[in-house]
């Protein structure tokens, strides 16, 4: 909930995408650092190493998510990267121990299917922008890998140490592309500042949830859980932004999510069918 409503802001806030991602990273570090002092947390080298390259995919993945979404339709950029489930199964049989049968490969083509009906509805709208969709491609394909890692990573690394090493992470690896690309920094409005700290709380605290949640919760079924976020922000999109939605939209993002939703749901009950959940595992802030 949190994640779908805080997408709406990226757009709402007249600041560039580099610029926000910048903010957002440091802002997002300070207050994980705090948290780690406060809960008399250390952040091992052993954590630090484990953590590092999820917190480069981490800060490539906001660089590309917020100029995704300056760029083209809100709906646009949360139906592309609903394809994140199905990459998600698909991967997760190798790293996991999952099995992918056939019919899941045949809702994910399902899936791309929908996708492209409805990046055509909104081709017929003012505010889409094929290099925005790009954009989004690439946001979710950087998005799956750090998904995937986190995973992986979340299995022996506590989720306030894993949050505060990849929030500084991201931070340091877009701080010199920020410099390089001669953006300026600064020259905010109060409202921006505003807008930027009420996005910060939602979505470094949907990231804090999420990284706590993968020790609870197989990928595949956050990964259904998280699809609910396309259609609440393209809501959102709608009444605080005023996108247009076409018929064309609403029957492919029906087709890609119902597709994708299939997928998770049976990847799911095979995975309950195969294996009991653990016992005795908790996570801790």
């Amino acid at each position: 909930m949190a994640w779908a409503l805080s997408n709406v802001i990226v757009k709402i806030a007249k600041v560039p995408a580099l610029e926000l991602a910048f903010w957002r990273l440091w802002m997002g570090s300070a207050v994980m650092l705090a948290i780690c002092a406060l809960a008399r947390r250390r952040l091992s080298w052993s954590a630090i190493r484990s953590s590092a390259p999820a917190g480069v995919l981490f800060g490539f993945t906001i660089v590309l998510f917020f100029a995704a979404l300056k760029q083209t339709n809100v709906a646009d950029v949360l139906v592309i990267g609903a394809l994140q489930p199905g990459l998600v199964v698909l991967v997760a049989g190798r790293m996991f121990g999952e099995r992918v049968a056939r019919e899941e490969l045949l809702f994910f083509a399902g899936s791309i299917v929908g996708i492209v009906v409805f990046v055509l509805g909104s081709s017929e709208t003012p505010s889409w922008s094929l290099e925005g969709d790009l954009l989004a491609v690439g946001a979710l394909v950087v998005f799956t890998g750090y998904f995937l890692l986190s995973k992986r990573v979340r299995e022996r690394i506590q989720a306030v140490e894993y949050m505060t090493t990849v929030t500084v992470v991201g931070a340091l690896v877009v701080t010199p592309v920020v410099f390089v690309s001669g953006t300026e920094l600064g020259g905010l409005r109060v409202q921006d500042w505003l807008w930027l700290v009420l996005f910060l709380a939602a979505a470094q605290g949907s990231h804090l949830l999420v990284a706590w949640a993968h020790r609870q919760v197989d990928a595949t079924v956050s990964s259904l859980i998280l699809l609910g976020e396309t259609p609440i922000t393209a809501a959102s999109a709608y009444v605080f932004l005023g996108e247009p939605v076409t018929w064309l939209m609403v029957v492919g993002g029906a087709i890609a999510l119902g597709s994708l939703s299939m997928i998770v749901w049976r990847a799911t009950r095979a995975g309950a069918g195969q294996h009991a959940p653990e016992a005795g595992v908790t996570g801790s802030y």
